[in-house]
C-alpha cells in the first residue's frame, strides 16, 4: 500500500493507516523540530501536537498526494508558533544532542567529522527561524524546493533566495569560526 492510499484511508478513519503515516512521519517530525527548538521536552510537546492536530484535521486535506507538504507545514508553524511564545531561545548545551540525533543513522566518524559536524549545527540554530527552516526542511528531511514553498507559503524563488542566504550566512559563520579555533590553537588553549 502506497502513502497515497494509507491517507486517503487514515482520512475515512481508519486508526491503522493513519497509526502508519505517524510511524513514517514520527522520526522526521521528532529531528526537525529538535532541530529547530534545541530542546527535547518542547519538541515532544509540539509533535504531539502536530499528530493531534493532522489526525482531527486530516478531513480537510483535498489531495492525499500532498499529504508530506500539508503536514509539515503544520508542523512548522506549531514549531514557529511554540519558539515565539519561549522567545526563540536555543540552548547551546543542547549541540551535542541534536548531532547525536540527526545521525542516529550514520557510520562511526572522525573526532575531526564529528566536530565539523557540530560547528555546522552550532551555526545552524544562529540563523533566523525562517533560514533555520528552510536549511533543515531542505538537507535534513529532503524536501524539494516546491514543496518547502507550499509549506512556508511562499515562492519557490523566495526559497531558493533563503537556501542562498543560509548557505552564505553559514560559510561566514564557518570560515570565522574556523579562524577563531586556529587562533586559540596556536595560542594553545
Amino acid at each position: 500500500m502506497d502513502e497515497i492510499e494509507i491517507v486517503q484511508k487514515a482520512k475515512q478513519g481508519d486508526m491503522h493507516a493513519f497509526e502508519l503515516l505517524f510511524e513514517g512521519y514520527k522520526a522526521k517530525a521528532m529531528r526537525t523540530v529538535y532541530l529547530m527548538t534545541g530542546n527535547p521536552h518542547t519538541t515532544e510537546d509540539i509533535v504531539q501536537e502536530a499528530f493531534t492536530t493532522c489526525y482531527l484535521s486530516l478531513h480537510t486535506l483535498k489531495q492525499p498526494e500532498y499529504f508530506k507538504t500539508w503536514f509539515f507545514k503544520l508542523l512548522t508553524r506549531l514549531t514557529w508558533r511554540t519558539m515565539k511564545k519561549e522567545k526563540g531561545l536555543v540552548p547551546t548545551d543542547t549541540i551535542n544532542e541534536i548531532m547525536e540525533l540527526a545521525d542516529a543513522k550514520a557510520k562511526v566518524d572522525t573526532m575531526e567529522e564529528v566536530q565539523d559536524r557540530n560547528m555546522i549545527y552550532s551555526q545552524i540554530l544562529k540563523l533566523d527561524y525562517k533560514l533555520q527552516t528552510t536549511i533543515i526542511l531542505y538537507y535534513y528531511n529532503e524536501l524539494t524546493v516546491k514543496e518547502i514553498a507550499k509549506v512556508m507559503g511562499c515562492l519557490e524563488g523566495t526559497v531558493k533566495s533563503r537556501l542562498y542566504t543560509a548557505r552564505k550566512q553559514l560559510k561566514l559563520h564557518l570560515i570565522e569560526e574556523g579562524k577563531q579555533h586556529k587562533s586559540k590553537e596556536a595560542y594553545g588553549i
